[in-house]
């Protein structure tokens, strides 16, 4: 029999979003990383208890909440991400304890972060979720049988002052146990210890006498390899994977399959520097993580670019580029969840470098132009393209977004109608989308200004839904026809029985409230199914199709396979 709806007639009580989140622990936030500014859902006081406003305010003061040894803060985690955002924005991930107001509590915190026009993190999007809370004795552990991440740069550094002088080669092989949050989840606390106490014991009994194994950050070892040329590194590595995947791990609470993920670092050939080797080897096992690599990432030594430093100011350079009419559009497709056929594409902000090349980084630059005033003209620019592409393509389908600055703007909104009135058979094939957060301050001005974009034809779209937590009542005063599912709640789908509990929650609500959903950030074809079983309408991330430039000569789009 089917469990009941959360979601009955409009007379029944509703469960609100922002009270779900809060029952799971979990809160979503965002992160300026280059002004440290961190800004937190609503229900942030509700998740994290009374901590001082100053800590919430700065993602750095936050880190320090986290308990030394435990495991690696967000800032860490993102810096060793070793990803490369690509428009979507790159994965992080990471677990540790924290102190919450004199709770101590052990926390899952992942999402997706930006860069800027230099290519390293320059913003952050992701969810916060309190797991349970940290027992006296874990803590204690962490101090003393871990090796914490400095005694481990310390440990290399000696290797390295005995090695090196003798020209004998060091590896730094840094491993992981993958999927620790779902083994937690399935095994509890005390299952997990014992698969970690195991893996380590399988660990050492593939070790050389002249090896030297450490354990840090709860699910990590280091691994430290002299003599070892770097022709010989995989097959080292190798020894390793196969030694803890030989067997299933016996647990009080059941059996465990155990995997491994390797990453590593050789020195001299990257660096003679300890840290700079264990930052390396962290990136690559990033790296060999989010692939789910069975073979070790080797850290190659970087190609580092030259710095500009006589570039010109980022928002001159946009103007500029607006200017030469360098302003681009990257579509990225959007397909039916059953089927996989094209339904739309979303059209993303591209800006080109007229001075040096390349593209301006959009998770950057958007900020910025809605700081200077300069949005607006920005958002007509991409709906001119998006009417132009579309008026080339009668069978195409176009999403674009436009900022809230742009939407409270009456000069704006005046183009927009006057663009839409010249083609109105167009327009139909055009979708609006705004952010949830942008709905949030004023919902009944929003909702009038929504109203006036439908009746000129196009569709309404929601982007980030679940990141506000919009109450019921405001949701059903927005025309609105799609709902685009938050991808940090969406990535997180096979790790989290919360996260699936959450994002079941918001299809029923948008099932409830009549229209289409769009699962955002989809990546693997587990997450595509859940999404697809629970009933979602479309899909889209890297699993169906990533962003490309769009020319005006391109090729007619094709639906998806």
């Amino acid at each position: 029999m089917p469990a009941p709806s959360l979601f009955g007639s409009r007379d029944e009580r509703i469960v609100e979003p922002r009270s779900l989140l809060s029952s799971i622990g979990e809160v979503a936030y965002s992160w300026d990383i280059g002004s440290d500014t961190l800004s937190w859902g609503p229900n942030a006081a509700e998740v994290l208890g009374p901590v001082p406003a100053a800590v919430l305010g700065r993602g750095l003061a936050f880190a320090g909440l986290v308990e030394p040894g435990s495991g690696r803060s967000r800032y860490d985690a993102i810096f060793s991400s070793g990803g490369q955002d690509l428009g979507d924005g790159a994965v992080y991930r990471t677990r540790y304890a924290a102190d919450l107001a004199g709770r101590k509590m052990w926390i899952e915190d992942a999402g997706r972060w930006f860069a800027g026009i230099d290519g390293r993190p320059a913003s952050a999007r992701g969810v916060l979720r309190l797991e349970r809370a940290v027992r006296p004795e874990e803590l204690a552990m962490a101090g003393s049988d871990l090796c914490d991440r400095d005694a481990l740069v310390e440990r290399v550094e000696e290797a390295l002052a005995e090695h090196l002088p003798a020209e004998r080669s060091v590896v730094v092989l840094v491993a992981s146990i993958g999927e620790l949050a779902r083994l937690n989840n399935d095994f509890g606390h005390e299952g997990t210890e014992e698969i970690v106490e195991e893996v380590r014991q399988r660990l050492h009994s593939v070790m050389r006498r002249r090896d030297q194994l450490m354990h840090y950050a709860g699910n990590r070892f280091a691994i430290l390899l002299s003599s070892c040329p770097a022709n010989q590194i995989e097959a080292a590595a190798q020894r390793f994977i196969k030694a803890v995947a030989r067997s299933a791990v016996e647990t009080s609470r059941g059996i465990a399959l155990a995997r491994l993920r390797v990453g590593a670092a050789i020195a001299p050939d990257l660096s003679r520097h300890g840290s700079v080797l264990v930052d390396a080897a962290e990136n690559a096992l990033s790296s060999a993580e989010a692939g789910a690599r069975d073979d070790a990432l080797i850290a190659r030594r970087p190609v580092v670019a030259e710095a500009d430093a006589a570039a010109p100011r980022l928002d001159l350079e946009a103007v500029a580029a607006l200017n030469e009419r360098k302003v681009r559009l990257a579509l990225q497709p959007v397909v039916t969840a059953k089927g996989r056929v094209l339904a739309f594409n979303e059209a993303l902000l591209r800006v080109e470098r007229p001075q040096i090349g390349g593209f301006l980084a959009a998770a950057e630059l958007v900020p910025l132009l809605e700081r200077r005033g300069l949005v607006g003209l920005f958002d007509h620019r991409v709906f001119e393209l998006a009417m132009s592409f579309l008026t080339g393509r009668p069978e195409a389908v176009l999403s674009i977004n436009v900022s809230p600055r742009s939407l409270a703007d009456p000069d704006w909104i005046e183009g927009f109608e006057a663009g839409v009135r010249a083609s109105p058979a167009t327009a139909k094939r055009l979708i609006v989308e705004i952010t949830e957060t942008a709905t949030i301050e004023d919902p009944a001005r929003v909702a009038k200004l929504l109203s006036r974009i439908k009746q000129c034809g196009p569709r309404i779209a929601i982007d980030d839904f679940g990141a506000g937590h919009t109450s019921l009542r405001h949701l059903r005063a927005f025309p609105i026809d799609i709902l685009k599912l938050d991808g940090a709640f969406t990535q997180n789908l096979r790790r989290s029985t919360d996260d699936r509990f959450f994002v079941r929650t918001l299809l029923e609500l948008a099932h409830h409230l009549g229209v289409e959903t769009v699962a955002e950030w989809v990546d693997d074809e587990l997450q595509a199914s859940m999404l697809c079983d629970w009933g979602v309408t479309y899909l889209q991330g890297h699993l169906v199709g990533k962003a490309e430039l769009w020319t005006q000569d391109a090729a007619p789009l094709r639906a998806a396979g």
